[in-house]
């Protein structure tokens, strides 16, 4: 499983805090206690400011990408930020997330990805928004696809997040992520799926309890990255136990390597 490890996020409180101020040491930090939990991908969303965040996205990838050895994550939906964050990224290897089948989106998104040979997330939502079905969300996986093809970007590269919605809003969501996620596979195999995890415990108590089963249901349909935070050791004791028994754990070293690092927290 990709780790994509979400903590840099501008949404928290203390992150914007830390932005505003321009804690370099604050984001060094963060950065590397997300790689040493076992992060493959360090997420970076600098959106608390839309004014700045075409200032404020380059900075953090300043600040950060030379103090950790794994690759970063630029998670915006402002296509100039971006473009200026991949200006200064200095590593070979880069993720971008995210686009959706809007045409639009499309069109200021994937040039950028083409043109650094970035992987990208592309999220199953369009113009009306994020559709109630598993078959319509299928639809527009279609037009993800399609549109990576347009741009010469191998579907290897492609990221699909079938979008989490929140159980507490609508029961059957998490049943239609789960059938949107098997049939991507299905149908497009060679197209990795990704998905932001706790969005589905949003406004239920004890979210974590719902986040960690969730994890083990996703690892059995097949799902092959998911952003989330690596220092909540329980959820990552999940994710590796649930690869051991799907298969996705060859001689289980991943596991092994977790127990002996004493990282299996249950």
């Amino acid at each position: 499983m990709l780790i994509v490890a979400e903590r840099i996020n501008a949404t928290r409180k203390s992150v914007r805090q830390a932005l505003e101020e321009k804690k370099a040491d604050f984001f060094i930090q963060e950065a590397k206690k997300q790689e040493e939990a076992g992060a493959h991908f360090i997420d970076v969303n600098a959106g608390a400011n839309p004014e700045r965040e075409a200032e404020d996205l380059p900075w953090i990838v300043e600040v950060i990408q030379d103090k950790v050895s794994i690759p970063l994550c630029l998670d915006s939906a402002n296509h100039e930020a971006i473009s200026e964050a991949l200006r200064i990224y200095k590593k070979d290897e880069v993720m971008i997330n995210s686009f959706t089948a809007e045409e639009e989106r499309m069109e200021a998104i994937l040039p950028l990805a083409a043109e650094y040979g970035a992987s990208v997330v592309g999220l199953a939502m369009g113009e009306g928004g994020i559709t109630e079905s598993a078959k319509d969300r299928m639809k527009l996986v279609e037009k993800l696809v399609v549109g990576v093809e347009k741009y010469n970007i191998p579907r290897e590269k492609l990221l699909v997040d079938p979008l989490v919605v929140p159980v507490g809003t609508d029961q059957t969501q998490g049943k239609v992520f789960l059938e949107t996620l098997a049939n991507i596979k299905r149908d497009y195999p060679e197209v990795k799926t990704i998905c932001g995890l706790s969005n589905v415990s949003f406004g239920l108590p004890n979210r974590r309890l719902i986040n960690r089963a969730f994890m083990a249901l996703c690892v059995g349909y097949g799902l092959e990255a998911v952003i989330l935070d690596p220092t909540d050791l329980k959820l990552v004791a999940i994710l590796l136990a649930s690869e051991v028994l799907m298969g996705r754990d060859e001689f289980c070293i991943n596991y092994l390597a977790a127990y002996r690092r004493g990282a299996l927290e249950v």
